[in-house]
């Protein structure tokens, strides 16, 4: 409207919407997103003051942190004017400043802050907004008011990552162990303040604590004292990036990203990277992970600057003595880092501080996004919501021929394409088609049928996939329930096709079912109900926009179990521990074989015995313990070798498959191990050992791959207590990591007497 009589009738007109839950975070984000846009009417560019004013009468069932924080860093004042059961907390949270908080006892009550609430609108003019603090200036310099920005600002995220490879050596140990203490000891520790993760890597990550592991000062101290380097003439630096994104700078690892914490990585690193960096460090530019790296001796500068959030906060020495040379320089952004705000779609990097410059980042271009939603009578009426919500994310995304296509298929017992990806080419033609959506009938639910199906006949070429041209493949699943069929082999053929689920659940959804069908379980977005879908909607696009895809590795995995009867009593949980690890495979890509000994092996079956996850949870759950007084783990070796990690029992060796052995023993052996476990070794299998009792620990290292690979436990009853330091390596190696690996440990214990026949 453009008149004030224009807006008097229609505010007079206007009627109470109704409603049980209040979610004021979806609604600031909404009016941020919606209303103080350009196309919208907002005159910001022309440096109108924006203004929001708030009235609410109870606590917000939603957060409101994140979308107040960014209605303050987009210089939007916003008034709180809050009544009855509004939470003064929140309400001071959401306001650009604690001046600007009206409250009444009664809404009858509101002629009474009238004036106020007008002397502040009249007054106050655009905010200055100055490195991440918008300043909001009155016209009378008696009315100034300092915002102060969130509390959020003041606390930190800070993971530390150190090669710990021979370029850095144990002698250097000392001089990387005193930075980092100088570091923490100029940080305000604490659960509510700054938290503090470090991992070590060379050939691979392992993580030491995570931003959760400990509060106190003390503590963190205290570990670094006792800190000790491993080795390792490899160095995956790539790969050490990849990990800490994926398993540090996530909410169950201590992450307070979601809150608006700031997210800082501090590199140490003494070499030049043997992987591939780039993927790894723009996944986390886009995840808006500020990176900081400190480089010595054979460090490469360039790497350096690449791995950095920007090229100011890469910092090269010649050598580790002079790391305290460079404490202050680090130690000052590192304080005084705020909150990037990373900009997917457009090719830059921007943020509020004067010492960090806008940065290349290489960005998801085109995207082809196919929506798969429940139309069974289990989503009732929710599809109306779902129908909305489709809207308000497509009105976020970019459509058109070289950018975004979208497709939308519904499904219950059998799928329908609603309108495939080369459909419509323009957003308003994509928007009139969802709007006209009516939910399709059906009385059960095959989503694993439906997966087949997208995978089929809608990314494809014909249906407007983009795939051979670089495009990324999205698939987004909307659904209310647990599906008929299964979905294992399903969801596998879709991430084999290269395409990345995200899979949305709510009222019977079974989220175990959801991460099946997912790469990653944080790619599974769940609510009680989908009234509540606005509060996922940041995060789905999140998730679209800094998608990546995951690379699926095929393993071949023999379990030799000691069958003896000192392991008699832990048996089962032996084989519960074999199961949840085969439930994490996915069987057909994967495949699992156990063999028994004692004085002499004995397969339970072969690896290509079972093509189904049910057929080899059957086969271990009806396993019986073989028995015996001799454990002859050395036989035990050569016998897998020789007829098990074949062809004709299953293996894929020669088709560049991944070979694993883990072995699980409570004994010392009463034979020689050391050919045997050099052959296996050699022959490209990666040995694991799990050993309890009398185990002897010489043994398991000649045994397996590394020593990072020996796990030990009290009793074997325990060994579930392993299980997630087992399936991290089992992820991450391949063939080529294996053989790397090996060629590094070869030369390390092993005797030999070589002679030349000219």
């Amino acid at each position: 409207y453009s008149s004030e009589d224009e807006i008097r009738s229609h505010v007079e007109g206007l009627r109470l919407r109704g409603g049980t839950s209040l979610n004021t975070g979806a609604a600031l984000d909404s009016v941020l997103r919606y209303h103080f846009t350009k196309s919208a009417g907002s005159r910001k560019e022309d440096g109108v003051p924006q203004i929001l004013v708030l009235i609410t009468s109870g606590r917000s069932r939603d957060d409101v942190r994140l979308p107040a924080n960014a209605l303050k860093q987009a210089a939007t004042m916003t008034f709180v004017i809050g009544s009855m059961n509004a939470d003064s907390v929140q309400m001071k949270e959401i306001a650009m400043d604690p001046g600007l908080v009206f409250n009444v006892q009664e809404f009858n009550l509101l002629p009474d802050i009238q004036e106020q609430v007008m002397t502040s609108l009249s007054t106050l003019a655009a905010p200055a907004v100055t490195h991440g603090k918008p300043t909001v200036n009155a016209e009378r310099p008696t009315d100034t008011i300092t915002v102060v920005t969130s509390d959020a600002q003041d606390k930190r995220d800070i993971v530390f990552l150190i090669d710990e490879s021979d370029y850095v050596g144990s002698s250097n140990l000392p001089l990387v162990r005193d930075f980092i203490t100088r570091i923490i000891e100029n940080l305000d520790i604490g659960s509510d303040r700054v938290r503090v993760g470090l991992v070590l890597y060379s050939n691979i990550a392992e993580t030491e604590f995570y931003l959760n592991t400990y509060s106190r000062k003390d503590d963190l101290l205290s570990l670094l004292r006792s800190l000790r380097f491993k080795g390792g003439t490899t160095l995956n630096t790539g790969k050490a990036l990849d990990f800490v994104l994926r398993y540090h700078f996530t909410r169950s690892a201590g992450s307070r990203g979601e809150e608006g914490v700031p997210q800082l990585l501090v590199l140490i690193t003494g070499g030049r990277s043997g992987d591939d960096i780039t993927a790894s460090a723009d996944a986390l530019k886009r995840a808006a992970v500020i990176t900081f790296t400190v480089g010595a001796r054979n460090a490469d500068p360039a790497q350096l600057k690449e791995m950095a959030f920007e090229p100011r906060l890469a910092f090269n020495v010649r050598d580790f003595y002079s790391l305290s040379d460079t404490l202050e320089k680090v130690m000052t952004p590192l304080q005084r880092q705020r909150v990037p705000n990373v900009i997917i779609d457009e090719p830059e990097v921007l943020t509020g501080e004067p010492t960090v410059t806008s940065t290349e980042v290489s960005a998801v271009r085109k995207r082809d996004i196919v929506f798969l939603i429940d139309g069974s009578p289990g989503m009732g009426k929710s599809f109306l919501q779902i129908r909305n919500f489709l809207n308000k994310v497509i009105q976020e995304l970019d459509i058109g021929p070289d950018k975004d296509q979208i497709a939308v298929v519904q499904y219950s017992h059998d799928p329908k394409t609603e309108f495939e990806l080369n459909t419509y080419t323009s957003k308003d033609e994509v928007l009139a088609a969802t709007t006209q959506l009516r939910r399709k009938t059906g009385r059960v639910l095959n989503t694993g049928a439906a997966l087949n199906y997208v995978t089929k006949n809608v990314f494809i070429t014909s249906a407007g996939s983009r795939r051979d041209t670089g495009a990324t493949q999205i698939l987004v699943l909307i659904t209310a329930g647990k599906s008929r069929d299964d979905v294992g082999q399903a969801a596998f053929a879709v991430k084999r096709a290269g395409i990345v689920p995200i899979a949305i659940g709510a009222k019977g959804a079974d989220t175990s079912e959801l991460q099946k069908i997912v790469h990653d379980p944080t790619f599974v977005l769940t609510m009680r109900d989908f009234r509540d879908l606005s509060t996922i909607q940041l995060e789905l696009l999140s998730k679209m926009k800094a998608v990546f895809i995951f690379e699926q590795e095929r393993r071949d995995v023999v379990f030799l179990v000691d069958g003896s009867d000192k392991v008699a009593s832990a048996f089962p949980m032996i084989k519960r521990f074999i199961s949840r690890i085969v439930d994490s495979f996915d069987i057909g890509s994967d495949r699992v074989c156990i063999v028994q000994y004692s004085d002499t092996p004995r397969p339970n079956f072969y690896l290509n015995s079972y093509t189904s996850k049910p057929e080899v949870m059957q086969a271990i759950n009806a396993l019986g313990l073989k028995g015996g007084t001799q454990v002859n783990t050395g036989e035990a070796l050569d016998y897998v070798r020789q007829n098990v990690f074949t062809r004709s029992a299953g293996s894929r060796m020669d088709e560049g498959v991944a070979q694993f052995l883990i072995l699980l023993t409570a004994s010392k052996s009463t034979d020689d191990i050391t050919q045997a476990a050099v052959a296996l070794k050699g022959a490209g299998v990666a040995p694991f050992s799990i050993g309890s009792k009398d185990a002897d620990e010489d043994e398991l290292r000649q045994i397996s791959l590394s020593p990072h690979f020996v796990f030990r436990v009290d009793d074997l009853q325990h060994v579930s207590t392993i299980q997630q330091h087992l399936e991290s390596p089992l992820k991450q190696l391949n063939q080529e990591k294996i053989i790397t690996i090996y060629k590094n440990f070869a030369q390390a214990g092993v005797k030999r007497d070589i002679v030349f026949l000219v």
